[in-house]
């Protein structure tokens, strides 16, 4: 993991910077302790300054999971999911662009849309945390047949 990551060793994070907001994504775990990714979303307050107190987080599900993965990974074009939160409130939603980047939205009633796109550099740390998690709810499989079913399982429908 990048500079960035924290310190401890099972709660790696990547954080991605953009003109006005900020991500932070980071190893978690569900209450029912499946192996998660939470996403945070801040705004700048100056120059490379981000307000993190004021921050959107919300923690992906079981299900999304994999989708998300297959998003940053390339063989789903984008993804949105709503309902997060205690007031189901908040979402996200993912989409490719050209020249490989993946542009993020995080979302909340309150707070409004914190949006940054992931250029290859950073995208490479994010789907590498997201393989982690997935590899370590499923630690039978390596990582290239986790990405192989990710890409037999994830794939849109032909129309």
């Amino acid at each position: 993991m990048p500079a960035d990551s924290e310190a401890l060793p099972d709660r790696p994070s990547v954080h991605v910077y953009g003109g006005r907001f900020a991500l932070c994504f980071e190893a978690d775990q569900t209450r029912q302790g499946f192996p998660t990714v939470a996403i945070e979303a801040t705004n700048a307050t100056g120059s490379l300054q981000y307000d993190w107190s004021q921050k959107i987080r919300l923690q992906l599900t079981r299900a999304e999971m994999p989708v998300v993965t297959a998003v940053l990974l390339g063989v789903l074009p984008g993804c949105e999911f709503k309902n997060h939160g205690q007031d189901k409130d908040k979402g996200f939603s993912l989409e490719r662009q050209s020249e490989g980047r993946v542009f993020v939205k995080v979302f909340a009633r309150e707070q409004g849309v914190k949006a940054v796109p992931i250029v290859p550099g950073d995208l490479f740390f994010v789907s590498a945390l997201f393989v982690r998690q997935l590899r370590k709810a499923c630690p039978w499989m390596d990582a290239t047949s986790l990405v192989e079913l990710i890409k037999l399982t994830q794939t849109m429908p032909e129309s």
